[in-house]
Protein backbone atom coordinates (compact mmCIF):
# COMPACT_ATOMS: atom_id res chain seq x y z
CA UNK A 1 0.00 0.00 0.00
CA UNK A 2 1.36 3.53 -1.10
CA UNK A 3 2.21 6.02 1.80
CA UNK A 4 1.01 9.00 0.15
CA UNK A 5 0.23 12.80 1.15
CA UNK A 6 -0.17 16.07 -0.65
CA UNK A 7 0.90 18.84 1.08
CA UNK A 8 -1.31 22.07 0.45
CA UNK A 9 -2.55 25.25 2.14
CA UNK A 10 -6.27 26.61 2.93
CA UNK A 11 -8.28 25.58 0.16
CA UNK A 12 -10.19 29.30 0.40
CA UNK A 13 -6.94 31.07 -0.64
CA UNK A 14 -4.96 28.42 -2.47
CA UNK A 15 -3.91 28.15 -5.98
CA UNK A 16 -2.09 25.52 -7.66
CA UNK A 17 -2.80 23.05 -4.64
CA UNK A 18 -6.43 22.66 -6.33
CA UNK A 19 -5.04 21.07 -9.53
CA UNK A 20 -3.06 17.95 -8.27
CA UNK A 21 -5.67 17.51 -5.62
CA UNK A 22 -8.10 17.26 -8.44
CA UNK A 23 -6.63 15.03 -10.26
CA UNK A 24 -6.04 12.43 -7.26
CA UNK A 25 -9.72 12.68 -6.77
CA UNK A 26 -10.32 11.79 -10.26
CA UNK A 27 -8.34 9.25 -10.29
CA UNK A 28 -9.53 7.97 -6.71
CA UNK A 29 -5.94 7.86 -5.56
CA UNK A 30 -5.65 7.13 -1.64
CA UNK A 31 -4.24 10.15 -0.33
CA UNK A 32 -3.19 12.09 3.43
CA UNK A 33 -3.32 16.22 3.06
CA UNK A 34 -0.55 18.21 5.22
CA UNK A 35 -2.44 21.52 5.63
CA UNK A 36 -0.29 24.22 6.29
CA UNK A 37 -1.96 27.61 6.90
CA UNK A 38 -1.17 30.83 5.18
CA UNK A 39 -0.22 33.71 7.15
CA UNK A 40 1.39 32.11 10.53
CA UNK A 41 4.72 33.34 11.59
CA UNK A 42 5.89 29.87 10.63
CA UNK A 43 4.11 29.41 6.97
CA UNK A 44 7.35 29.44 4.70
CA UNK A 45 9.51 27.03 7.37
CA UNK A 46 7.04 24.58 7.57
CA UNK A 47 7.19 24.72 3.85
CA UNK A 48 10.61 24.79 3.39
CA UNK A 49 10.57 21.68 5.20
CA UNK A 50 8.47 19.63 2.23
CA UNK A 51 10.63 21.73 -0.76
CA UNK A 52 13.11 23.98 -1.20
CA UNK A 53 10.86 26.72 -2.96
CA UNK A 54 8.89 26.74 0.20
CA UNK A 55 6.04 26.47 -1.65
CA UNK A 56 2.86 23.96 -1.68
CA UNK A 57 1.60 21.42 -3.48
CA UNK A 58 4.09 18.79 -2.86
CA UNK A 59 3.50 15.16 -2.93
CA UNK A 60 4.81 12.83 -0.44
CA UNK A 61 4.45 9.14 -2.51
CA UNK A 62 6.18 6.68 -0.55
CA UNK A 63 10.16 7.51 -1.11
CA UNK A 64 9.25 10.08 -3.92
CA UNK A 65 8.50 14.11 -3.53
CA UNK A 66 7.09 15.66 -6.44
CA UNK A 67 6.81 19.36 -6.17
CA UNK A 68 4.79 22.03 -8.57
CA UNK A 69 1.11 21.48 -9.37
CA UNK A 70 1.64 20.41 -12.90
CA UNK A 71 4.63 18.33 -12.69
CA UNK A 72 2.48 16.48 -9.55
CA UNK A 73 -0.71 16.29 -12.39
CA UNK A 74 1.90 14.38 -15.14
CA UNK A 75 3.10 12.23 -12.26
CA UNK A 76 -0.59 11.24 -10.92
CA UNK A 77 -1.13 10.57 -14.78
CA UNK A 78 2.01 8.11 -14.83
CA UNK A 79 0.80 6.10 -12.45
CA UNK A 80 -2.75 6.18 -13.39
CA UNK A 81 -2.43 5.85 -17.30
CA UNK A 82 -5.75 4.43 -17.92
CA UNK A 83 -7.59 6.89 -15.95
CA UNK A 84 -6.83 9.72 -19.06
CA UNK A 85 -6.08 12.57 -17.22
CA UNK A 86 -4.94 13.38 -21.16
CA UNK A 87 -6.93 12.73 -24.24
CA UNK A 88 -5.94 9.92 -25.57
CA UNK A 89 -5.64 11.40 -29.18
CA UNK A 90 -1.78 12.78 -29.65
CA UNK A 91 -3.02 15.70 -31.52
CA UNK A 92 -6.04 16.49 -28.73
CA UNK A 93 -3.12 15.68 -25.68
CA UNK A 94 -0.83 17.92 -27.46
CA UNK A 95 -3.44 20.98 -27.48
CA UNK A 96 -4.15 19.46 -23.88
CA UNK A 97 -0.48 20.27 -22.68
CA UNK A 98 -0.10 23.47 -24.07
CA UNK A 99 -3.09 25.10 -22.37
CA UNK A 100 -1.90 23.66 -19.05
CA UNK A 101 1.32 24.90 -19.45
CA UNK A 102 -0.39 28.73 -20.24
CA UNK A 103 -2.34 28.68 -17.39
CA UNK A 104 0.66 27.37 -15.54
CA UNK A 105 3.04 30.10 -16.66
CA UNK A 106 1.91 32.71 -14.45
CA UNK A 107 5.00 34.83 -15.16
CA UNK A 108 4.58 34.64 -18.84
CA UNK A 109 4.55 38.15 -20.88
CA UNK A 110 2.56 37.14 -23.54
CA UNK A 111 -0.71 39.85 -23.65
CA UNK A 112 -2.96 37.08 -22.45
CA UNK A 113 -0.55 35.90 -19.50
CA UNK A 114 -3.03 34.27 -16.45
CA UNK A 115 -0.34 36.74 -14.16
CA UNK A 116 -2.85 39.86 -14.82
CA UNK A 117 -5.93 37.77 -13.17
CA UNK A 118 -3.99 36.37 -10.60
CA UNK A 119 -2.39 39.65 -9.62
CA UNK A 120 -5.75 41.11 -9.82
CA UNK A 121 -8.41 38.66 -8.86
CA UNK A 122 -6.97 36.84 -5.59
CA UNK A 123 -8.14 33.67 -4.74
CA UNK A 124 -11.34 33.66 -2.63
CA UNK A 125 -13.45 30.38 -3.10
CA UNK A 126 -16.30 31.81 0.11
CA UNK A 127 -15.98 35.00 -0.78
CA UNK A 128 -18.84 37.38 -3.50
CA UNK A 129 -18.10 40.99 -4.50
CA UNK A 130 -20.09 43.09 -7.18
CA UNK A 131 -18.95 42.70 -10.51
CA UNK A 132 -14.96 44.13 -10.47
CA UNK A 133 -14.16 47.10 -12.81
CA UNK A 134 -10.72 45.02 -14.09
CA UNK A 135 -7.49 46.66 -15.24
CA UNK A 136 -6.75 46.77 -18.93
CA UNK A 137 -4.03 43.62 -18.87
CA UNK A 138 -6.68 41.97 -16.30
CA UNK A 139 -9.13 42.43 -18.83
CA UNK A 140 -7.34 41.61 -21.77
CA UNK A 141 -6.30 38.17 -19.88
CA UNK A 142 -9.69 37.34 -19.36
CA UNK A 143 -10.76 37.75 -23.07
CA UNK A 144 -7.82 35.46 -23.79
CA UNK A 145 -8.92 32.96 -21.62
CA UNK A 146 -12.28 32.99 -22.73
CA UNK A 147 -11.23 32.22 -26.18
CA UNK A 148 -9.30 29.56 -25.63
CA UNK A 149 -11.58 27.84 -23.16
CA UNK A 150 -14.29 28.43 -26.47
CA UNK A 151 -11.99 27.60 -29.32
CA UNK A 152 -11.32 24.20 -27.17
CA UNK A 153 -14.80 23.90 -26.59
CA UNK A 154 -15.71 23.98 -29.82
CA UNK A 155 -12.82 21.87 -31.29
CA UNK A 156 -12.87 18.90 -28.76
CA UNK A 157 -15.41 18.92 -26.18
CA UNK A 158 -19.44 19.51 -26.16
CA UNK A 159 -20.39 15.77 -24.72
CA UNK A 160 -18.76 15.72 -21.42
CA UNK A 161 -19.01 19.00 -20.24
CA UNK A 162 -14.86 20.00 -19.76
CA UNK A 163 -12.75 20.80 -22.93
CA UNK A 164 -11.64 17.69 -24.36
CA UNK A 165 -15.27 16.14 -23.12
CA UNK A 166 -13.49 14.21 -19.87
CA UNK A 167 -12.37 16.10 -17.69
CA UNK A 168 -8.57 16.58 -18.15
CA UNK A 169 -5.01 18.50 -16.32
CA UNK A 170 -6.25 21.00 -18.56
CA UNK A 171 -9.72 21.62 -16.93
CA UNK A 172 -7.45 20.76 -13.40
CA UNK A 173 -5.35 23.78 -14.62
CA UNK A 174 -8.43 26.05 -15.13
CA UNK A 175 -10.27 25.24 -12.10
CA UNK A 176 -8.91 28.14 -9.81
CA UNK A 177 -9.39 30.81 -12.65
CA UNK A 178 -13.67 29.09 -12.88
CA UNK A 179 -13.61 30.03 -8.86
CA UNK A 180 -12.20 33.25 -9.42
CA UNK A 181 -14.85 33.97 -11.65
CA UNK A 182 -17.78 32.98 -9.41
CA UNK A 183 -15.85 35.35 -6.85
CA UNK A 184 -15.86 38.50 -8.56
CA UNK A 185 -18.83 37.87 -11.19
CA UNK A 186 -17.07 37.87 -13.74
CA UNK A 187 -19.69 38.85 -17.12
CA UNK A 188 -19.34 35.63 -19.59
CA UNK A 189 -20.69 34.19 -22.00
CA UNK A 190 -23.28 31.92 -22.13
CA UNK A 191 -21.04 28.79 -23.32
CA UNK A 192 -18.38 29.60 -20.81
CA UNK A 193 -21.22 30.27 -18.00
CA UNK A 194 -22.24 26.19 -19.08
CA UNK A 195 -18.64 25.32 -18.88
CA UNK A 196 -18.22 27.23 -14.95
CA UNK A 197 -21.02 25.55 -14.28
CA UNK A 198 -20.12 22.28 -15.26
CA UNK A 199 -17.16 22.83 -13.31
CA UNK A 200 -18.39 23.70 -10.01
CA UNK A 201 -20.74 20.67 -9.98
CA UNK A 202 -17.85 18.02 -10.93
CA UNK A 203 -18.02 16.32 -7.66
CA UNK A 204 -14.11 16.58 -6.73
CA UNK A 205 -14.24 20.43 -7.22
CA UNK A 206 -17.47 20.78 -5.78
CA UNK A 207 -16.14 18.84 -2.31
CA UNK A 208 -12.94 21.43 -2.31
CA UNK A 209 -15.68 24.42 -2.61
CA UNK A 210 -17.42 22.88 0.37
CA UNK A 211 -14.33 22.08 2.53
CA UNK A 212 -13.32 25.94 1.61
CA UNK A 213 -16.09 27.54 2.49
CA UNK A 214 -16.00 25.41 5.64
CA UNK A 215 -12.73 26.91 7.25
CA UNK A 216 -13.45 28.77 9.86
CA UNK A 217 -10.51 31.31 9.81
CA UNK A 218 -9.36 34.14 7.63
CA UNK A 219 -6.13 35.15 5.66
CA UNK A 220 -6.23 39.16 6.37
CA UNK A 221 -4.36 40.11 3.21
CA UNK A 222 -6.54 38.32 0.56
CA UNK A 223 -9.36 39.39 2.51
CA UNK A 224 -8.99 43.03 0.76
CA UNK A 225 -12.26 43.82 -1.59
CA UNK A 226 -11.07 44.64 -4.98
CA UNK A 227 -13.84 46.25 -6.04
CA UNK A 228 -13.31 49.15 -4.07
CA UNK A 229 -9.56 49.92 -5.04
Amino acid sequence: MADTTLVIADKNYSLWPLAPWLCMKKVKMPFKEKLIRFGQLNTREQMLEYAPTGRVPVLLHNDVKVWDSLAICEFINELFPSKQLWPEDLYKRAQARIFASEMHATGGAFPGAPRHIIYSLDTNVRRRVKRTRLNDNASESIKYLIDRWQNLIDMFGGKGGFLFDNFTIADAMSAHMVNRFITYDIKLPNDIINYCNNMRNFPPLAQWVREAEAEDWTFAPAEIDVSKI
